[in-house]
């Protein structure tokens, strides 16, 4: 009836709240008794206008940067997606049906989501598929994705924390920018593979392997690749990682330790160290800041994976994390380095520099 990212729901607040003020004002001389039940009664209005001024600006943020897909969501009750979900040991190709299903963008692109069980990872959550534009048309005719004679690479993409995937096809418009530089030819046809990253409500899981936990990584590395190849029948050629914020250091994190899987990683915002949860026992801390130390796994190997590195001076959030890793890491690997002039940690800084993440992936 009213879902939080409605429009409905964010007018239906505001104007709740105007309206209440509204009625208050031209009706305060009916509390302005002096007995308790007048003082409660005046002190309740204040309180409940108050909560529906801040809940409609919640709501209104929310819709912005698409934080929270639902009420749900936002309370951290995770719905049961077991019973809808596919193993991905069971996945068998895409069909005709399933393309009916996606939903078309203005631009051209198909999506198609899909609820699967990681048979590596355990883990069930959502992952979409975004089809550039004329793979998608190419489809439509014939089903049979192998059959394609058609460049073309692959892309993941990871949100932040709070976030959802959608917010790569909403509110940072990556989908619409990726169609619009297909479209000048400036990019390959590129499919889109987006993943649910928080997929334990109420936790920020950092894309890690959490033993006796979560697998996270691994979800997104071998059950994704996996994915890929069953459902859609991509090869076994190599991905670029795209994120912002904490899928901006989740990025960097499986290029670097998958680099037989990933040929580039994008960070727009993101940050080169774990930043646990606060439930995190500092035995884990101590354990899991070793093993996801970016620069030791650098200085183990030869490293082919290629870095670019979106950064705000401005923000207090990533760009100490990144200066250091900077420092450390740049005779070690490959990284290029884009400063945004100015602005904090949210998405109208990081939008306008989606595009210059995609340009730079094609380049690489």
């Amino acid at each position: 009836m009213f879902p939080l990212l409605s429009l409905r729901t964010e007018l239906s607040f505001w104007i709740a709240g105007l309206g209440l003020t509204i009625f208050v004002v031209t009706k305060w001389h009916l509390l302005a008794g002096t007995r308790i039940r007048h003082l409660s009664t005046r002190f309740a209005v204040i309180v409940f206008i108050q909560i529906i001024f801040l809940s409609a600006a919640g709501i209104t943020i929310n819709r912005a940067g698409e934080f929270y897909s639902s009420w749900s969501d936002l309370a951290g009750i995770r719905s049961d997606l077991s019973k809808s979900a596919v193993s991905t040991s069971a996945l068998s190709g895409f069909t005709a049906h399933d393309l009916r299903k996606g939903k078309t963008l203005a631009g051209g692109s198909l999506i198609i989501k899909k609820i699967i069980t990681g048979e590596n990872s355990g883990v069930t959550d959502t992952v979409y598929v975004v089809f550039p534009p004329e793979i998608a048309k190419a489809l439509r005719i014939n089903s049979n994705f192998s059959q394609l004679k058609m460049d073309y690479k692959v892309t993941e993409l990871f949100s932040g924390y709070p976030g959802v995937p959608e917010t790569w096809i909403g509110a940072l418009k990556g989908i619409p920018s990726i169609e619009k530089l297909e479209k000048a030819h400036k990019i390959p046809q590129t499919i889109a593979i987006i993943p649910s990253i928080n997929i334990v409500p109420g936790e920020d899981t950092e894309c890690l392997n959490i033993r006796g936990g979560a697998q996270v990584e691994t979800w997104l590395t071998k059950d994704m690749h996996l994915f890929a190849e069953r459902y859609i029948g991509v090869d076994t050629r190599q991905w670029s990682a795209f994120g912002y914020s904490t899928g901006g250091w989740c990025a960097t994190e499986i290029a670097i330790r998958h680099q037989d899987e990933y040929s580039s990683a994008v960070s727009l915002a993101g940050y080169f160290a774990p930043a646990f949860a606060t439930r995190t026992s500092f035995a884990q801390r101590a354990s899991l800041s070793t093993e996801y130390d970016l620069v030791a796994q650098l200085r183990k190997r030869n490293n082919s994976v290629k870095l670019l590195v979106i950064a705000s001076p401005h923000d207090r959030f990533s760009y100490g994390s990144t200066k250091a890793f900077i420092k450390s890491a740049s005779s070690l690997v490959s990284i290029k380095y884009d400063e945004i002039p100015s602005g904090g940690h949210n998405l109208s800084v990081w939008r306008p520099f989606v595009s210059t993440g995609f340009l730079w992936i094609n380049q690489n």
